[in-house]
């Protein structure tokens, strides 16, 4: 059972002597519980995000759609998120990471689910809106509950660990989309309102395993005291401020070069590399394949590297795969470099919950302070979309809006040095 001292991580370190147990039997059972739930969440988060992108020519057809309409929806639902990240991470330093969580779980379910009885572009923007705002909360929550709950010498691979929920996630939706594709009609005939009527089975999590997950060791020790939420203004003073400037500017670029990337890789390999939809699937999966690889090996490396060499090593392996894949038209070139843009580009969220949890010293507004990092950073994923999609009106500017990647990446090595390295570092 559990130590009743919420002042020590429950992912303690377990040494016998001067050996050391494997990593993975140092983590507490309680670690692990926190890790299911909120890998879950974020896993069924990232299914219901990813279906919109694969969906977007099946509802370009649908409702009559422009690709700046469809770039809309995309942007709506990283608006929602940018918004419901923060409120939610309010809400987690008031009334605990797991009740925020499951909460946040709940919006995103019901409203994916509800997007299969749209009728219109104007219930899809609201309920993709509304969606985004349980979507941003469920990242905040858990992130924040494992950086809390996990010791440090593992907590980079338990932030890891959570995070390979985005390339499962997206494997997930593809799977599911490939498999409606299959039936008959497709997904143009009324196909994709089962794939969103899928997104409502993550309730399932709420029962399964909502009164079991572990609250937070470092929130319970504070839950008893006047002000439980802390001095909001310092989030924005001292070491603190510093912290939250860097991770909210790193976080930023990172979203940009990943929202415009994996929003649009299906519809450039149809329209510019002139793939079918299938094998543009199969290339997509190559890229989250890739993506989990990304995840595995980070989990291996930012523990023992430190956390800025690993973010620097992934920015330039998903530069160079951006680049191959916009410039390149050979099938076999393709292949490669759509796994190193996932390796690159989606493995480096691996590493993006601890490091924003180390850079965010004020115990007592972390949720929000995380919140305002992470999902004001997807302020990169709203623009991303939109941009493409307004300078996709042919190939040659598709390609340039695919290229405007390669700014990002540059910038976000930039604020990485002013950032310090946080490896090993307690939180309180």
């Amino acid at each position: 059972m559990q130590s009743t001292d919420v002042s020590v991580p429950t992912g303690g370190s377990a040494r016998t002597g001067d050996l050391r147990r494997p990593w993975y039997r140092e983590v507490s059972a309680d670690a692990w519980r926190v890790l299911r739930a909120a890998g879950l969440g974020w896993l069924f988060e990232v299914f219901d995000l990813y279906v919109l992108a694969l969906t977007a020519p099946a509802l370009i057809i649908a409702f009559d759609l422009s690709r700046a309409d469809a770039g809309l929806l995309t942007s709506v639902s990283a608006g929602g998120a940018i918004v419901g990240g923060i409120v939610f991470g309010w809400v987690a330093d008031r009334i605990g990471r797991v009740r925020t969580l499951f909460l946040s779980i709940l919006i995103y379910s019901l409203c994916t689910g509800a997007i299969a009885l749209a009728p219109s572009l104007g219930w899809l923007v609201a309920l993709r809106l509304v969606g985004g705002l349980g979507m941003g909360g469920a990242w905040t929550a858990g992130a924040s509950l494992i950086a809390e709950t996990w010791h440090p010498d593992h907590r980079g691979k338990g932030g890891a660990l959570m995070q390979m929920g985005l390339p499962l996630g997206s494997m997930l939706a593809i799977g599911v989309v490939a498999l409606v594709s299959l039936l008959p009609g497709g997904l143009e005939h009324g196909g994709w309102r089962w794939v969103y009527g899928i997104g409502a089975l993550p309730i399932v999590v709420l029962v399964l395993f909502g009164r079991n997950t572990p609250e937070s060791p470092v929130w319970l020790r504070r839950s008893g005291e006047k002000r439980p939420g802390g001095n909001v203004g310092a989030l924005f003073r001292g070491e603190t401020g510093r912290g939250l400037l860097i991770a909210f500017g790193f976080i930023f670029f990172v979203q940009y070069v990943y929202w415009a990337v994996f929003t649009w890789t299906p519809t450039f390999l149809v329209t510019v590399k002139h793939f079918a939809f299938i094998k543009s699937l199969g290339f997509t999966l190559t890229q989250q394949l890739g993506s989990l690889a990304g995840f595995v090996v980070f989990a291996m490396l930012v523990d023992q590297l430190g956390r800025r060499p690993t973010f620097v090593l992934y920015l330039l392996i998903g530069a160079a795969a951006v680049l191959g894949l916009v410039m390149s038209s050979d099938p076999d070139v393709l292949l490669v470099a759509s796994f190193f843009t996932g390796f690159g580009i989606g493995g480096i969220f691996a590493g993006m919950g601890p490091f924003t949890a180390e850079l965010i010293r004020s115990t007592h507004s972390r949720a929000l302070g995380m919140a305002i990092a992470y999902n004001g950073g997807r302020i990169g994923g709203l623009i991303a979309p939109s941009l493409i999609g307004w300078l996709a009106t042919d190939a040659h500017g598709f390609e340039a809006g695919m290229l405007t990647t390669t700014f990002a990446f540059g910038l976000a090595i930039v604020v990485l040095l002013f950032a310090p390295e946080t490896k090993g570092m307690t939180i309180e």
